[in-house]
C-alpha cells in the first residue's frame, strides 16, 4: 500500500486551503458497474460526488484503490476571474459545492450533477461502462459557465494511479492526450508486485467543435491533487520507480450560459 503520510497530507492541505477551505470525504462506492471475466474483466465504482472509487482489470487487480487505501480521483476547476478553486479528490474537497444530484442511473450507466455553491459552474458528469474489447469506463463530463461573462477556467481530470503494487513505487508519464502509471517487469522483480498499468486518455474532442478547447496530459511527482488555480505546481517528466499521479487539464472558453462536453476514459493496459 502506499504510505500516505501525516506530513505529505498536511502539506497538500495547506496547498489547497491557499484558495478555499477543505472538508473530508465520504469515500465509499454507490454505482457499481462490471462486465467480462479474466483478463477481459472490469469492475468499476463511483461515489455519489461522481468519482471513481475503484476500478478493477482484469480480474482481481485493482488499480486506483489496492489494499483498501483509500483512492486518489477526481475532478477540478478553477475560475480564472475570482481565482477559487472547486475540487473533488475523494480524500479532500472544497466546501464550496451543493450537494450532488444523481440524474439518471441504468445498470451500465450513472448521471450526476453538482453546482457550485455560489452557482457559477455545473458540472454533469455521464459515467458509462463500455464493454470493448478492450472494456473501458467513460467519463463524459459537461462544463457550464452560468456567470453573466465569457470565461476560460481551468477544468482538470486527476487520479493517483497505483497499478496493483504493493510498494508505493510506480512509473508515471503523459502525451497530449493521456496520463499513465503502470509497474514495469523490472520493478515487480523488486518488489513483487503485479505488471499492470491503467491509463486516463481523452477519449473524444471536446463538443460541440466551435467552443475553443485546448488541453495536455500532466505527470506530478506527488500522490495529491492539483490545486486547480496552480494546477502545474507539481508537475513532473517521467517518472522511474518512484511516487506520482497524473491528470488531464482542460482550458475550454465558455461564453454565458454556455457548456461544453469533455469525454476521458479509464483503460487498464
Amino acid at each position: 500500500m502506499k504510505t500516505r503520510t501525516i506530513a505529505l497530507l498536511l502539506i497538500a492541505t495547506a496547498t489547497l486551503l491557499a484558495t478555499t477551505t477543505t472538508q473530508a470525504q465520504d469515500a465509499s462506492c454507490k454505482y457499481s458497474f462490471a462486465t467480462g471475466s479474466g483478463s477481459g474483466y472490469l469492475q468499476f465504482c463511483i461515489t455519489q460526488n461522481g468519482t471513481v472509487y475503484n476500478f478493477q482489470s482484469p480480474q482481481n487487480v485493482e488499480m486506483l484503490s489496492p489494499q483498501s487505501s483509500v483512492p486518489f480521483e477526481g475532478y477540478g476547476i478553477c475560475d480564472p476571474t475570482t481565482n477559487v478553486s472547486y475540487y473533488d479528490y475523494i480524500y479532500e474537497a472544497s466546501n464550496n459545492w451543493n450537494a450532488p444530484t444523481t440524474l439518471t442511473s441504468t445498470a451500465s450507466e450513472v448521471k450526476i450533477e453538482r453546482v457550485t455553491s455560489d452557482g457559477l459552474w455545473t458540472l454533469t458528469q455521464t459515467f458509462t461502462l463500455e464493454t470493448g474489447p478492450p472494456p473501458y469506463a467513460k467519463v463524459a463530463m459537461e462544463l457550464k459557465n452560468n456567470t453573466p461573462e465569457t470565461k476560460t477556467p481551468t477544468f482538470l481530470r486527476f487520479a493517483n494511479f497505483v497499478p496493483d503494487s504493493g510498494s508505493g513505487v510506480e512509473n508515471y508519464d503523459s502525451t497530449l492526450n493521456s496520463t499513465w502509471g503502470y509497474t514495469s517487469f523490472s520493478d515487480a522483480t523488486t518488489t513483487g508486485a503485479n505488471v499492470y498499468g491503467l491509463m486516463l486518455q481523452n477519449a473524444e474532442a471536446p463538443t460541440p467543435g466551435s467552443i475553443t478547447t485546448t488541453w495536455q496530459g500532466v505527470t506530478q511527482n506527488t500522490e495529491f491533487g492539483p490545486n486547480p488555480c496552480g494546477p502545474l505546481a507539481a508537475s513532473s517528466g517521467t517518472i522511474t520507480y518512484n511516487s506520482g499521479s497524473g491528470f488531464l487539464l482542460y482550458y475550454p472558453t465558455l461564453a454565458k450560459d454556455k457548456s461544453v462536453t469533455i469525454t476521458d476514459k479509464y483503460m487498464a493496459f
